[in-house]
């Protein structure tokens, strides 16, 4: 983890072990299997016993679970393991009574539909419930914030309460047995208890947008209406980057329908979010330039904020593989309005392209190509990756003329789906903006001309940023009176520009194919020219990252102006 600190400034933030309350733990250990938090609560405790036992803890901490995520869920725990818990409750008053101790063993298969739905309950059980539901109350059954419960369960657990304190009410039956419960009264003790906490952080902080933020998400998390602070958590605009609340359905492998609580605190990166914003400009573009039906397409895709941060801390749904960036919400009515709004981790995709990636890049990589394998690359490979969930289609109208999402019509296979969809339309994100001219964040572009008249002769270059701004233009004249010869005196003189300005990624664009060519190997230059070709070879090793290549002329108008001005 990096330091938040630098030679001017402290940050200093009181509320965050407030907002970073363990509440939020409980919610989501609780989401993955109804008796999650009783095996937690006993395997840190009995942490101590033997190393093998601190083990298996450090392991359960990680995932969350008995399963582990790296393992395709594999169960690395036995019900030997199971926590021991104590029924204190009979279905009729015993002098004496103390309770039964009994393990509470789990299933070796991880449920797919978590502890959102019955145990027992299958899809078509579901969805001949589903079936009879008025439209509102199917929303609710299909939305993310709302689990399902049975009433015959419900009844069976009051009627023994109601043994225990001598009451005589009895189960209650149902033709419908499932009914759906917000999530704000299933999860009703720990959101209570995050809300005050969240609002205690709302009144110490003094950004106006993260005090509303928090406290529409405070409000939220007790109505269980989510909209409001989903466009609040858009519109943040602060130091301290806060997402809290139930977004991603991973752990809901049964339809994909219900979110589980996350957590993730960070700090921004002003520079660097001020490096993509272009991205999220783009998205329109991107939407009428993808490769399908123009039905399929979005007309008012709105630009989608940016923000990238270093991560403080996470909890939550965060086990296993840890997440590089997210698209957020992914609630449809949200997207279709107001777009979405991403947040990039920085220093955990340094961690990641560090620890991993180029590990596998000196096994897999030859040496003399390892040089392009650089982390600017894979940070905007991700950008990519996450504007892309933001473009193609999200409510679909169907045959019978109704209208729906993709997600719900996709259930527990979306969100594989929603990924390769953004991976691969993210790399043809990535070609369409190089087939603009549009470098790669952290790269410049180096365009060069030469031109020669009656007049005169001479060379010129121009170097952009990756929005396009001019930061450095340069000229020259003299020397033979060929136009080869100035546009390789434009490249050379160019490259040394851009070392002397410390600017190691460069791509270079050049109008004169037969220049291009020359310094790529692909054809000879003239022996006047040689002198200028080695000079540009030998400065290629100083780069991290350098490409030439040929543009046509009307893709360098600048340069060619500027060349024109040069020899007039």
């Amino acid at each position: 983890m990096k330091d938040y600190k630098n030679s001017t400034t402290v940050f200093q933030f009181p509320f965050l072990p407030t907002i970073s309350d363990g509440s939020g733990v409980y919610v989501n250990t609780k989401n993955v299997w109804y008796d999650n938090p009783a095996l937690r609560d006993w395997l840190k405790e009995h942490s101590d016993d033997s190393n093998l036992d601190k083990l298996k803890w450090t392991y359960y901490s990680i995932n969350k679970s008995p399963w582990s995520s790296l393992d395709d869920n594999e169960a690395f725990l036995t019900t030997a393991d199971s926590a021991v818990k104590l029924l204190a409750k009979s279905t009729k008053t015993v002098p004496g009574w103390k309770g039964l101790e009994y393990k509470v063993a789990f299933p070796i298969l991880k449920p797919p539909g978590a502890n959102f739905y019955p145990p027992d309950m299958d899809k078509k059980e579901f969805e001949l419930w589903k079936s009879s539901l008025k439209d509102d109350e199917c929303q609710a059954a299909t939305g993310f914030f709302d689990v399902i419960k049975r009433h015959s369960e419900t009844s069976l657990d009051a009627s023994m309460d109601s043994a225990t304190h001598g009451s005589g009410d009895k189960v209650v039956s149902s033709i419908n047995d499932l009914y759906s419960l917000p999530y704000s009264q299933e999860y009703k003790h720990f959101l209570t208890k995050a809300a005050e906490l969240l609002s205690k952080a709302g009144d110490l902080t003094d950004s106006l947008s993260l005090k509303r933020f928090l406290r529409k998400r405070a409000d939220a998390f007790l109505s269980n209406d989510y909209y409001d602070s989903d466009i609040a958590w858009m519109e943040l605009d602060s130091k301290l980057d806060v997402t809290i609340g139930p977004y991603e359905t991973y752990e809901d492998t049964l339809f994909g329908y219900k979110a589980t609580f996350e957590a993730f605190i960070g700090i921004r990166d002003d520079d660097a979010t001020t490096k993509i914003k272009l991205f999220g400009d783009y998205l329109q573009v991107l939407e009428q330039n993808l490769p399908l039906d123009d039905s399929f397409k979005s007309k008012d895709v709105v630009a989608a904020p940016i923000r990238v941060i270093q991560l403080v801390y996470n909890a939550g749904d965060v086990k296993g593989p840890q997440t590089v960036a997210f698209n957020l919400p992914n609630d449809e009515h949200i997207v279709n309005k107001r777009g979405t709004s991403m947040v990039m981790l920085k220093n955990v995709s340094e961690a990641k392209f560090k620890l991993i990636l180029q590990p596998i890049a000196g096994l897999c990589i030859t040496e003399e190509q390892r040089k392009h394998v650089d982390f600017e690359s894979f940070f905007t490979h991700t950008i990519c990756h996450e504007c892309c969930h933001g473009i193609g289609p999200h409510t679909i109208t169907l045959p019978g003329g109704q209208k729906s999402t993709v997600r719900l019509e996709l259930q527990e296979l979306h969100s594989a789906l929603e990924e390769a969809k953004a991976d691969i339309v993210g790399l043809w994100a990535l070609k369409f903006f190089v087939k603009q001219g549009l470098p790669i964040v952290g790269r410049f572009k180096l365009i060069i001309n030469g031109a020669l008249n009656g007049i005169g002769n001479g060379h010129c270059g121009v170097i952009r940023d990756f929005h396009g701004q001019v930061v450095m233009a340069f000229s020259g004249t003299g020397g033979s009176e060929t136009a080869i010869f100035h546009e390789l005196k434009a490249i050379d003189q160019g490259l040394i520009i851009c070392l002397n300005m410390s600017l190691k990624g460069i791509e270079v664009a050049s109008d004169f194919l037969r220049a291009v060519q020359s310094v790529n190997k692909i054809e000879k230059p003239p022996w006047f020219c040689e002198d200028s070709v080695v000079s540009i070879s030998k400065l290629y090793c100083q780069f991290t990252y350098i490409s030439i290549v040929h543009e046509f002329r009307e893709a360098n108008k600048a340069a060619d102006y500027l060349a024109s001005l040069v020899v007039m």
